[in-house]
C-alpha cells in the first residue's frame, strides 16, 4: 500500500520493443509478460531465425500514475515455435522488476499487445 494508504497504481505495457542484431529496436507484440519473461509474437520472422541462447535486449515502455518509463533488459532465447519466441530475461535493475512484478497484463484495457 502507498503512504497515504491508498494501492499504488498498476503499471500499464505500453509498448514493446525487441533488439536482435545490428539493427535498431522493432516493435513486437507480446504475450504472457512477467518478470522472468515474455513470449514475443515477431512480425517479420527475425527471431525465428536465431538459434536458441541467443541473446536479444528487449525494451518495455510503461505507465504508471501518468508517468511513462522505457525498461531496459537482456534476454535470451529460449525456445521457438508456432506461437512466438519465449524469452526469458538474463538481467534487470530491481526498478524493472519491480514494475514487472506489478504488472497487470489479465486485463485486456491494460494490454493493448492482446
Amino acid at each position: 500500500m502507498a503512504r497515504d494508504g491508498r494501492h499504488p497504481a498498476t503499471p500499464r505495457l505500453l509498448d514493446a520493443r525487441i533488439r536482435c542484431d545490428w539493427r535498431g529496436f522493432m516493435t513486437c507484440d507480446v504475450r504472457d509478460l512477467d518478470m522472468h519473461g515474455v513470449l514475443v509474437l515477431g512480425r517479420d520472422g527475425s527471431l525465428t531465425r536465431l538459434p536458441r541462447n541467443s541473446h536479444v535486449d528487449v525494451a518495455l515502455k510503461l505507465s504508471t500514475d501518468g508517468h511513462t518509463r522505457t525498461h531496459h533488459l537482456r534476454a535470451r532465447i529460449e525456445a521457438r515455435g508456432r506461437d512466438g519466441t519465449n524469452l526469458v530475461f538474463t538481467d534487470a535493475n530491481l526498478d524493472t522488476y519491480s514494475a514487472l512484478l506489478h504488472l497487470n497484463l489479465d486485463d485486456p484495457e491494460n494490454n493493448p499487445n492482446r
